[in-house]
């Protein structure tokens, strides 16, 4: 799963740029970001019309839209109480209820410098899960796949945009830490993830490059970042030196 990343403002900047060519100003960094907290994301103007793009016609513009990190689907009758739907298993998400309808038709481009995994200590069951901060060298920034949707009240006095981020298995790179890894959508692919399908291609998430999850590197960070309260460098600073080589 993906429970928890982060962005820099600088980072932020360089990624709003190359896709949209556009400056946002400054924007304070976020060193723990956590679900049902509102999240930038990049997707394609006209998809929260249900806009239907056809094979041959070029790609609309994109833009940034705010979004609560938990989807919630169309049809659910009020906000859920329960846990929030913050990840789709990429096996699974064509055929979810939850989850068909929004990766057909709105797909999104989370940025993000970096996300978090615990370890769990298999022979010992009563240790504390050990935090891990993964990331590429100077926290260059990439992209997140998401899946997002619109959820409006029963009576129409509610109106809400919400998002998932998608996992697969985990990369060789995070099998050490996790059984799953969150999709990373490399640069060349940001049109082809974007590009509504409808029916999905089952075989898509093969489609994707993984140049992005190759050169992950993974270092472990204090107990500090399992508070949602602490939002800081220390989040995601390591804990004893520079680990980028320990995997």
């Amino acid at each position: 799963m993906c429970g928890r990343y982060s962005l820099s403002s600088e980072a932020y900047e360089k990624f709003l740029e190359l896709l949209t060519g556009i400056s946002s100003g400054r924007v304070p960094s976020r060193f723990n970001i956590a679900p049902m907290q509102p999240i930038a994301v990049i997707r394609l103007k006209g998809s929260d019309q249900d806009q239907i793009i056809m094979p041959d016609q070029d790609m609309p513009e994109k833009e940034v839209a705010l979004m609560q990190w938990g989807l919630v689907p169309h049809w659910a009758k009020e906000m859920p109480k329960g846990r929030p739907l913050i990840n789709a298993r990429s096996e699974t998400i064509a055929g979810k209820p939850s989850f068909r309808g929004p990766f057909r038709r709105r797909k999104c481009l989370v940025p993000a410098d970096g996300f978090y995994e615990w370890k769990r200590d298999g022979n010992n069951r009563g240790a504390s899960p050990v935090p891990f901060h993964c990331s590429l060298p100077e926290r260059t920034p990439f992209a997140l796949a998401g899946i997002w949707e619109i959820w409006m009240g029963p009576h129409g006095e509610d109106w809400l945009e919400t998002v998932s981020l998608v996992t697969k298995a985990a990369t060789p790179t995070m099998k050490p830490i996790h059984y799953r890894s969150p999709v990373i959508v490399d640069e060349d692919d940001y049109d082809l993830w974007l590009r509504p399908m409808d029916p999905p291609d089952p075989e898509f998430f093969r489609m994707l490059a993984t140049k992005t999850d190759a050169a992950l590197k993974i270092h472990e960070v204090s107990g500090y970042v399992n508070n949602v309260r602490h939002d800081s460098a220390e989040c995601i600073n390591p804990t004893k030196g520079n680990q980028y080589s320990m995997f």
